[in-house]
C-alpha cells in the first residue's frame, strides 16, 4: 500500500511541473506577441514624420520582428494576385482599413508543424489590422504634411469661444448656413465669424484656414468633440 501511494505521488508531480512549465511558455509567447504589436505602433509615430520611404520601412520591420514568420505586402488586390506570394506562405489575411485595401499580410507555417501557423491566427489578425490602422494613418499624415508644405499663415490672436464653434463645423463639412442652424444665429453672422477666423489666422480662404488651424494645433476636433460630450453628460 506504501508503494502504491509512492508511485501515485511521483507519477503526479511530473504532471503540474509540465503544466506549469506549458503555462509559462504560453505566457511568454503571448508577452513577445504582444510587443511586435507595441513596437509597430511606436514605430508609427515616427514614421508619421517622414515624408519618404515610409511603407518600406513597415514592411521590412514586419518582417524582421516576426523572424521572417509574416511578410507585409503592399499594393492593390489585383496586382498581388499577380505577384509571387513568398515561400512557405501558409495564410493571407487582407491588411485594410474599413473599405480601403492596402495590402495582404502572408503569414508562413511553422516548421515543425507545418499544417499549423508560425504565428497564432488571433495575433496574426491582430497584425494584420495594426498594419491596416498604420498605413492609413500614414496616408493621412503623408496627405496633410504635403497640403501643410506651402502653407503660409500667421496665428494673430486666440480664436473666441463662438470662432472655435464655427471653425469646428467648417472641419465637419458645414455650409454657412447649416452653421447658422446649429448655433442658431444668422447667415451673415457666420460670415463675419468666418472671415474673422481668416484674419485672426494670417489666411485667405476655407481650405488654407482649416490646415492652419490643424497644423499650428489652434483647434483640436478630438478635443473639442470630447468636451462637448462632457458639456452634454453635465446638463
Amino acid at each position: 500500500m506504501t508503494t502504491l501511494q509512492r508511485s501515485t505521488f511521483t507519477s503526479v508531480v511530473p504532471a503540474k511541473s509540465q503544466a506549469a512549465e506549458a503555462s509559462k511558455a504560453a505566457d511568454k509567447s503571448i508577452l513577445e506577441d504582444m510587443q511586435m504589436i507595441t513596437h509597430l505602433l511606436d514605430l508609427g509615430q515616427v514614421l508619421c514624420q517622414k515624408m519618404h520611404g515610409e511603407v518600406a520601412h513597415l514592411c521590412h520591420e514586419v518582417s524582421q520582428i516576426t523572424q521572417e514568420r509574416a511578410h507585409l505586402r503592399f499594393g492593390r488586390e489585383r496586382a498581388l494576385k499577380r505577384v509571387q506570394i513568398p515561400l512557405q506562405t501558409l495564410i493571407t489575411l487582407p491588411v485594410r482599413f474599413g473599405n480601403l485595401f492596402y495590402g495582404a499580410l502572408y503569414i508562413t507555417f511553422d516548421p515543425i508543424h507545418t499544417e499549423l501557423s508560425s504565428i497564432p491566427l488571433p495575433i496574426a489578425q491582430l497584425l494584420a489590422q495594426t498594419c491596416g490602422w498604420l498605413l492609413y494613418t500614414l496616408e493621412q499624415s503623408i496627405f496633410l504634411q504635403g497640403q501643410c508644405q506651402q502653407l503660409e499663415y500667421q496665428v494673430d490672436r486666440p480664436l473666441t469661444k463662438r470662432e472655435r464653434e464655427v471653425l469646428q463645423l467648417m472641419y465637419r463639412g458645414c455650409n454657412q448656413d447649416k452653421i447658422a442652424e446649429a448655433l442658431c444665429i444668422a447667415p451673415a453672422t457666420v460670415g463675419k465669424h468666418r472671415q474673422h477666423i481668416y484674419e485672426r489666422l494670417g489666411v485667405h480662404n476655407e481650405r488654407d484656414a482649416l490646415l492652419a488651424a490643424y497644423h499650428s494645433g489652434v483647434l483640436s476636433l478630438i478635443e473639442e468633440t470630447a468636451s462637448e460630450v462632457d458639456r452634454k453628460a453635465l446638463s
